[in-house]
């Protein structure tokens, strides 16, 4: 599927086994350590659940990003059930390939993540969960009119760079935006 996202265009398609295991294999440094995943055939399949989706910037490119709609992109702490329990938002999250962040994708990836998630779920509002301190998604979700429903803290278990299994307690927020956002944000 063609996206076109401010300006930028991207191919999404649905999660290939290929695709789930270069996404195993992104590695990130610093405060975004914890959005790696182990590299191995049980996380792999994680990917290929039917509700993850590559997102190219050619036809049938490598992957740049992912996006990942439903019960997935939540996370399973009780305290939030009756948050994720309202059907009106679809949750989201997107994962950038470590080699593009802070290149100015975000932006773009984020638009073409929302414009996907409306082909599927053209009545629902958008929800995303996202770490504090991932400072640039979140000025992105601001300036797309996304606002905070939920602070939390989450423990957080992801394999370290050096191959260790760590565990950190990570400020999240919840973030919501309503449908007609997709219509607005692409005015910005």
């Amino acid at each position: 599927m063609k996206l076109t996202a401010g300006g930028k265009v991207f191919y999404a398609r649905r999660m290939t086994r290929a695709d789930a295991h270069a996404v195993c294999t992104w590695r990130y440094t610093g405060v975004r350590e914890i959005y790696n995943v182990q590299n191995d055939e049980e996380s792999a399949a994680e990917f290929l659940d039917g509700c993850h989706f590559a997102l190219s910037e050619r036809f049938g490119g490598p992957a740049v990003a992912f996006v990942n709609f439903g019960e997935r992109a939540t996370l399973p702490l009780h305290e939030l059930e009756n948050i994720y329990r309202d059907e009106s938002y679809t949750d989201l999250a997107l994962g950038l390939a470590p080699e593009k962040c802070g290149k100015g994708l975000g932006k773009n990836i984020v638009l073409a993540a929302l414009e996907l998630c409306a082909n599927f779920f053209p009545e629902d509002g958008f929800r995303v969960t996202v770490a504090k301190d991932n400072a640039r998604a979140m000025s992105i979700y601001r300036r797309f009119g996304f606002t905070t429903i939920a602070e939390f803290t989450a423990e957080v278990v992801y394999p370290s760079n050096s191959g260790t299994i760590l565990t950190k307690p990570v400020p999240m927020e919840i973030l919501i935006a309503p449908p007609e956002a997709l219509a607005q944000i692409g005015k910005i």
